[in-house]
């Protein structure tokens, strides 16, 4: 009797060993989502570090990462200034020169005597002092051929209508106007002006100064004959009274008043 209740004493100990395995099994977490929440870590792990690799910036906010470009913070360095002037694929080119200028004449003195020039040329006639450098719409510039002004100036520009004394570093004084300045008709010699200047008498004899194409030739009498740049002019009389000289060019003769400018 003895032994069958130790038996039975037995078999209800292992009875409640197994009841507590069982339980102690049904109430541990399951094989598959433990390997899910282990997988999710490793997968949150890999992209930080790929994403710290490839240089994305971002921010942690509760351990989450940020990677909203919006967020990010520019590059400034990245950007290359650009010029505001230039265009955006165009070269600055910048003309130099005016092309209209070739084809201006300007009518000058120098110290009295006129002359018609165009760039290049050089005054005055027969001692040459100054060459015309550049000849623009509103003023002529003089620049000296040797040496400099008395302030160190190598040139002198003289508006349309002004008169101006210049004195070189040699000491010597000019006195330099510009009175018209036009277009020269591209070069054309089609046509000379021919002008007198003044009529006048000196111990008896009538004398006349004449200009041609802005060349002066003065105190010319009856029977001069000059030779100008419309052909040889010869002087046929000379009316002092009524201030008019008589011209013969080529073929042709003219009379003209002082003052007076006629084309041939």
């Amino acid at each position: 009797m003895s032994n069958n209740r130790r038996t039975l004493a037995y078999v209800a100990i292992a009875l409640i060993v197994g009841a507590a395995l069982a339980l102690a099994v049904a109430l541990a977490p399951s094989g598959p989502t433990a390997a899910s929440s282990s997988s999710t870590g490793v997968q949150t792990q890999a992209s930080s570090q790929l994403l710290a690799e490839t240089g994305v910036a971002g921010s942690t906010s509760g351990g989450t990462l940020s990677a909203d470009p919006a967020k990010e913070e520019p590059q400034l360095d990245l950007f290359v200034s650009k010029d505001p002037f230039v265009p955006l694929g165009t070269a600055s080119t910048v003309n130099p020169t005016d092309p209209a200028a070739a084809d201006l004449t300007a009518k000058i003195k120098v110290d009295g005597t006129s002359y018609s020039v165009v760039t290049g040329d050089k005054v005055p006639g027969g001692s040459p002092a100054f060459e015309i450098s550049a000849i623009t719409s509103g003023d002529v510039t003089f620049t000296v051929i040797d040496g400099a002004t008395e302030s160190g100036a190598s040139s002198v520009t003289v508006a349309l209508g002004e008169s101006v004394k210049v004195t070189l570093d040699n000491g010597k004084s000019y006195t330099l106007a510009v009175t018209s300045i036009g277009e020269s008709g591209g070069g054309s010699t089609s046509g000379h002006t021919i002008s007198v200047l003044s009529v006048s008498e000196t111990n008896g004899v009538a004398m006349a100064t004449i200009e041609v194409d802005g060349t002066t030739y003065a105190d010319l009498v009856v029977g001069d004959v000059v030779s100008t740049s419309a052909g040889e002019i010869k002087v046929i009389a000379i009316d002092v009274n009524a201030q008019t000289v008589t011209l013969m060019i080529g073929d042709q003769t003219i009379t003209l008043r002082a003052g007076q400018v006629v084309v041939k």
